[in-house]
């Protein structure tokens, strides 16, 4: 750039280069390549920057069965930019695998690295996986004493306090196989990995031990630093009713929030959590005939959930997937296609994409550009309570990226 431009204005100029040039810069000069790299500058262009582009991340296994990863712009472009994206070892070894949630664009999955014998459903080495696909870097992350999908629940957000990534991992004791039998004075067992420490460690958390399920992985919303997920409790007449649950990933404390009767009482099979325009909303499906009324959010309680509007899909066999920026609706069709759309509820249109996955894979998950793990090689951070023998069969990402 121009000597004659002040240095404070350059740097103002190149946040708003898109990533690929950003990295591209990064090799004009050292100068550049050291204020890039710097950590105010990574949370300034990723936390505190509100106008990075927007993606939509889509897994599907194709026709030869092979898991798949797409990442579609969602401007007023979509679906036209759309490439493959180049997936790393950390994710390629998930077994079983699935997006826990996406944060300040890294998206967090969870599965398992195999062993040569292990062959059942959800066996070998639990994995969290943070992975940045515009940068392509990853960092997996064993995790201890997971025993899913039973007794063990997931988080994932990036704490907009100290732009730290963190997973929440929700132990419910009475259900856990290793805690059966077990006296323990607590109903939930709260732990957090933080990427800074690169631990996991229990935290002391307010969550009610009279709630009585919270529904993961499918309901997870991470909305202005904190996580919500669907819960039940049991009423006082012992009642069964759904409502939200949310846990700050800055003072890592709970809340409770009441949804009104209409959803507090409504299958919890046939309500999503998405988020649109920024708010929390709830998709409510009313029937298989495709009928949605979707609530959103506004300050936090009950009274402040109001009937945005209603989707209404005749004759088709769908299941909602993730809002796109605009309002649309990704879907998945439930029948033998397992086709992705999307629809329009204002032009009551549909849109192809022209993908199909394999028996119900597809997934779709919004990101946006980011920064973070810029400075991270791909590494695998171990669990310090594995024995040797595990040890020795977890891959070494390192060598793989050779």
């Amino acid at each position: 750039m121009s000597d004659h431009i002040p240095f404070d204005i350059q740097v103002e100029i190149i946040k708003r280069l898109p990533i690929r040039s950003l990295i591209r810069v990064r090799s004009v000069s050292k100068v550049w390549k050291s204020v890039i790299e710097s950590s105010d500058f990574i949370v300034d262009y990723t936390v505190h920057n509100h106008d990075q582009p927007q993606h939509l991340l889509i897994r599907y296994d194709n026709l030869y069965s092979e898991e798949t990863y797409v990442s579609i712009v969602d401007d007023d472009t979509f679906p036209q930019n759309k490439v493959s994206i180049i997936v790393p070892p950390s994710v390629n070894l998930l077994w079983d695998s699935f997006v826990v949630g996406a944060s300040h664009g890294l998206v967090c999955l969870f599965g398992y690295y195999r062993n040569h014998d292990d062959f059942e459903y959800c066996s070998g080495t639990a994995m969290a996986v943070l992975w940045n696909p515009s940068i392509r870097k990853s960092v997996a992350i064993a995790v201890p004493d997971v025993d899913w999908p039973a007794g063990t629940n997931f988080g994932f957000g990036v704490c907009p306090a100290t732009s730290d990534p963190k997973i929440v991992k929700i132990t419910d004791t009475h259900t856990h196989k290793r805690m059966k039998g077990v006296s323990c004075s607590r109903h939930w067992l709260v732990e957090v990995f933080s990427l800074s420490s690169r631990v996991w460690r229990s935290s002391a958390g307010n969550l009610s031990d009279n709630l009585f399920e919270i529904k993961w992985p499918h309901s997870q919303v991470i909305i202005d630093g904190s996580v919500y997920w669907f819960g039940t409790k049991i009423s006082t007449s012992d009642t069964k009713f759904e409502l939200l649950i949310s846990f700050d990933l800055s003072t890592e404390e709970f809340r409770e929030i009441y949804l009104p009767n209409t959803l507090a009482f409504h299958d919890p099979m046939y309500m999503y959590l998405f988020k649109l325009c920024d708010s929390l909303v709830v998709l409510q499906e009313w029937s298989m005939n495709g009928i949605y009324k979707v609530w959103m959010m506004d300050n936090g309680d009950s009274k402040s959930f109001t009937n945005f509007c209603t989707i209404n899909i005749p004759n088709l066999s769908s299941c909602p997937l993730e809002f796109r920026r605009n309002g649309e609706l990704m879907m998945r069709l439930t029948d033998d296609s397992d086709a992705l759309i999307v629809y329009n509820p204002f032009f009551e249109h549909i849109n192809d994409l022209g993908i199909e996955g394999q028996c119900y894979s597809s997934l779709v998950s919004s990101y946006t550009e980011s920064l973070i793990l810029l400075h991270q090689a791909d590494t695998l951070v171990d669990d310090e309570d594995d024995d040797e023998e595990t040890r020795k069969t977890k891959p070494d990402l390192a060598t793989m990226n050779s």
